[in-house]
């Protein structure tokens, strides 16, 4: 019986090689039954994401305590596949990061005995990027083009253009508040901007801090005409944040290669542990980060250490390197490149498991500072639609949010089961689409050469 176990197994997976020998990395079809014979397996899949979405694990935060026992089930199911640890006898690698965490904020218009407060997580939210600070504002500019704009207290301007250099430059012309405006997404950031409070707002939020209907801030934001604006009463803005010193956890497993001139050449398989959330607090439901990446980083490794079980390969070795610091300027990635664990000219290439598109260029430039090649794994455009951030906020909240508009401003979370299939459809994808990358660097199958008859050595021996 286990000899038929074995010739099935390998008779899929000679299948796959050849499948992988003969196309170009990246064009197979995630829907190619030969990959489901060999990896992404849903029942395991499921039970990672599920792990990695428990109650005691939340948010996944750098240097919290949440995030070091997430880690713990990373280095542990990794330990339990029969994964090397990755230096001496530690799968946990720690690093000092600086981390900055926007713990709240209050935005309220008018005075104390007649005042307007705006709802926080319907209607704002404190960007990462924001300074802690309190600040009452009189003047704005709506400034709806990158095109420069008449300075005051504070700048209201579509979300798309808070990028960080953007900002960068509006602190230094004086501004002391903006306002992004757009579909809150809650985000985090290495370090603020010092003497800047960012808040981002829901359209609806802003109009009427301006006192304007929703059509008419609408068509101002479209604009090319900056607007300086004197507010109709005072507007005051408070966020409060942390900056932190923390120790915070990599993970790191591997995997040798078989090859005797091969092996020495490293392949890094990578995925973020880290995630969107506040300290203690169940506001937000960060649908974007459910580990997706990290569970099909373990299939990977698991379906790897079973083929070294039985077979000389893989070929190059293997490090499966979960990091932390990733919504915080990917510092663990770059302790890990500051610190590598293998000559990094011997790396052939590291393959990063669903970073986020807008990463991608900062990841890869990163990489290439330290000469190496950095290779996204990316869901399809399909899949990335389906992940978002959301809010549960007090029902209280959002009953006075209804007798004011009329009507919720944002869709509550799906159920936690709906959420979880969503989350494994895509660690499959991501499993597959790794693969056909994957295989063809660790596992180099050679072309067959038939032996010409008059260059054979036997045939030259005959008498």
């Amino acid at each position: 019986m286990r000899t038929v176990r074995l010739i099935g197994f390998w008779g899929a997976f000679g299948g796959l090689l050849a499948i992988a020998a003969c196309t170009p990395a990246g064009s197979l079809s995630v829907s190619e039954p030969a990959w489901r014979a060999v990896a992404g397996d849903s029942a395991l899949l499921a039970e990672h994401i599920q792990v990695l979405n428990a109650s005691e694990v939340l948010p996944r935060l750098t240097g919290s305590l949440e995030l070091a026992r997430a880690a713990a089930y990373v280095a542990d199911r990794l330990r339990s596949l029969g994964i090397g640890p990755a230096l001496g006898n530690q799968y946990q690698l720690g690093y000092t990061a600086n981390v900055y965490l926007p713990l709240g904020a209050i935005l309220k218009q008018g005075a104390a005995e007649d005042t307007t407060t705006f709802f926080l997580g319907l209607e704002f939210w404190p960007d990462g990027q924001s300074d802690t600070g309190r600040v009452t504002i009189t003047t704005l500019t709506l400034c709806p083009s990158a095109k420069a704009c008449p300075v005051a207290e504070a700048l209201m301007a579509p979300f798309a253009q808070g990028t960080p250099a953007q900002l960068a430059r509006w602190r230094a012309q004086g501004y002391r508040v903006v306002f992004r405006v757009g579909l809150l997404e809650p985000s985090l950031a290495e370090r603020p901007l010092q003497g800047l409070l960012v808040v981002q707002l829901t359209p609806v939020a802003a109009a009427r801090l301006l006192g304007w209907k929703a059509d008419s801030l609408e068509a101002a934001l479209a604009g090319e005409q900056p607007q300086r604006l004197a507010l109709r009463h005072p507007v005051h803005v408070h966020v409060q944040g942390r900056r932190e010193t923390v120790e915070a956890l990599n993970v790191l497993g591997f995997i040798a290669g078989k090859d005797p001139v091969l092996r020495h050449e490293l392949v890094i398989v990578a995925a973020e542990l880290d995630g969107i959330g506040l300290p203690g607090s169940r506001l937000v439901v960060d649908g974007r980060h459910m580990g997706e990446g990290v569970a099909a980083l373990l299939e990977l490794s698991r379906f790897y250490r079973a083929l070294a079980s039985y077979w000389p390969l893989p070929q190059r070795s293997l490090l499966f390197a979960v990091w932390s610091g990733a919504r915080q300027g990917h510092q663990g990635l770059k302790a890990y490149l500051e610190r590598p664990l293998w000559d990094l000219r011997a790396t052939r290439t590291m393959l990063y498991l669903d970073p986020r598109p807008e990463d991608i260029p900062t990841l890869q430039h990163l990489a290439a500072r330290y000469g190496l090649t950095l290779q996204p794994v990316r869901l399809p455009d399909a899949l990335q639609a389906e992940r978002n951030v959301w809010f549960q906020v007090p029902r209280a909240w959002q009953q006075t949010y209804v007798r004011i508009y009329g009507g919720l401003a944002l869709v509550s979370p799906p159920a936690p089961s709906q959420r979880l299939g969503g989350a494994v459809k895509r660690a499959q994808a991501l499993v597959h689409a790794a693969q056909s990358l994957l295989l063809p660097e660790v596992i180099t199958p050679t072309a067959w050469q038939p032996v010409v008859p008059d260059s054979s050595p036997l045939l030259k021996q005959r008498p």
